[in-house]
């Protein structure tokens, strides 16, 4: 069959919603793994594939315009939360004006597939998405959907929700992702990383400990969302791919011209130090920069952070929170606050740039004291980077289920988050002690009080080189800072 990876023109062209992570709208473009993956599985199974993204100022004309010469069988659309009303906006322009079917699949068509329900030609791939949505692509050919794992659809004006697919177990059998789809990779970038082109990877599935506000990427939270549906609300088991796998993946994307990687999954780091030390060791000599995502306490080993410099990495992001140790506790991050220091000294220490998250209002013990306390202590860390954050709390966590029931959520707005979600700058919590508005101008004050500091200038001044850096990070800045 032919088959269209749709990637939807926003409804306002300043307003992105961000794919790979699903839970902010985009500051820099990055590429849609997700649907490479789905691809990957396509094409292993003989369809023919291409990718359509509509982000960089295009309309719904020219959607439209696209449709009139196309002749895709199947349209597939990863959705996620801030993309829900575009993407079924896109999906009705198809039904209207082709033949074709469409599948939606990602977290938030897993955590309400009657949304999308529309028509008869309308499918859902609930959780993990590449056998399930590699399924369906073939069921339609047949007409035949009852036996398809993790499918929802209509019969008969009726939803039909067939048993969960589970997950995945053995990550290292998926196709890896089908970069050589990808349209313009130039496009992408990352501010951390200097090297372009830039692309993403995932290293695992999951994650073990216990946030009770976290969303990890979209592939992860699409197959948690499923797994707690259909096994009392626990977390679906860590899957990591082999060593091997990784370090395969990484000759793959150097031999098709890539220069920076940014691993996205929770949980890199976690299988042992023998499995880091492995990977680091079949990857050092490619020439390739990366950066991960780490907990504080994986990145005090100097051991495997000396690996992972030797083996090109650059940064590392590290979700901290609050430098309040009752707020950390509180939220169930299993972090001792002092392990933060021990983090970026040792990073440092080896070269690599420790990046931390800061989340404002995840928790009542938060105070107007333990926020100055967190700035103040973030902006004296000798590091370049830092994401504050208002905690927004996402359907699908334990946070939203908790500020719903407390009433620490903004109402009405919490219910319109397409529309009011912007955790950079608007507060959709507030405390007796801590209003949404304390929260809003904190975001601010630390954001300034952090980026506008002499270190931070200098340090941002050295890293240009070119005149496409300057508008990137004057891009990237006015969002942060505004």
């Amino acid at each position: 069959m032919k088959i269209t990876l749709l990637v939807p023109p926003p409804s306002v062209r300043t307003k992105v919603p961000e794919r790979v992570f699903g839970c902010t709208y985009s500051y820099y473009s990055m590429p849609q793994l997700p649907l490479l993956y789905v691809g990957a599985v396509l094409e292993k199974d003989e369809h023919e594939v291409k990718i359509k993204d509509f982000t960089e100022g295009a309309s719904y004309d020219d959607l439209k315009t696209f449709l009139q010469s196309d002749d895709s069988d199947v349209y597939i659309i990863h959705t996620v939360l801030l993309a829900e009303s575009t993407d079924i906006k896109a999906a009705e322009t198809i039904i209207d004006n082709t033949s074709a079917s469409v599948v939606f699949f990602g977290p938030h068509p897993t955590l309400i597939p009657e949304r999308f329900l529309f028509s008869n030609r309308c499918f859902v791939a609930r959780g993990e998405p590449e056998y399930v949505v590699r399924d369906t692509v073939n069921a339609i050919s047949k007409g035949r959907f009852d036996s398809v794992r993790g499918l929802s659809y209509l019969k008969n004006g009726e939803i039909k929700e067939n048993e969960t697919f589970g997950v995945i177990e053995n990550l290292d059998e998926l196709p890896l992702p089908a970069r050589h789809l990808v349209q313009d990779k130039g496009r992408y970038f990352n501010p951390k990383l200097k090297e372009r082109p830039f692309t993403l990877m995932l290293a695992s599935r999951g994650c073990s400990y216990r946030c009770y506000y976290c969303v990890p990427n979209a592939i992860s939270w699409a197959r948690e969302i499923e797994w707690r549906r259909f096994h009392n609300n626990r977390k679906p088991p860590v899957k990591l791919r082999s060593a091997a796998s990784i370090i395969k993946e990484f000759k793959q994307i150097k031999a098709e011209g890539y220069r920076a990687v940014s691993i996205i999954d929770d949980m890199f780091l976690f299988g042992g130090k023998q499995r880091i030390f492995k990977i680091c060791d079949g990857i050092k000599d490619l020439g390739i920069s990366f950066g991960i995502l780490a907990r504080c306490e994986f990145v005090v080993d100097e051991d495997v952070v000396k690996a992972l410099a030797e083996a090109g990495c650059k940064y590392v992001d590290l979700g901290v929170e609050s430098l309040e140790q009752e707020v950390l506790n509180d939220i169930r991050k299993d972090l001792d606050v002092d392990m933060v220091k021990e983090a970026v000294k040792t990073l440092i220490k080896y070269g690599i740039e420790p990046k931390l998250n800061i989340m404002f209002g995840s928790s009542p013990k938060e105070t107007k004291s333990s926020i100055e306390k967190t700035i103040r202590g973030v902006s004296e860390l000798p590091i370049n980077y830092c994401m504050f954050l208002i905690a927004t709390p996402f359907p699908g966590t334990e946070f939203y289920e908790k500020a719903l029931e407390r009433k620490w959520a903004v109402e009405p707005d919490i219910h319109d988050l397409e529309n009011t979600l912007s955790p950079t700058d608007k507060a959709l919590v507030s405390y007796r002690h801590l209003s949404r508005e304390d929260l809003q101008k904190s975001v601010k004050r630390a954001n300034r009080l952090f980026y506008l500091r002499p270190r931070r200038i200098i340090y941002q001044l050295k890293t240009i080189r070119n005149l496409k850096d300057i508008i990137d990070i004057f891009k990237t800045g006015l969002k942060v800072i505004r």
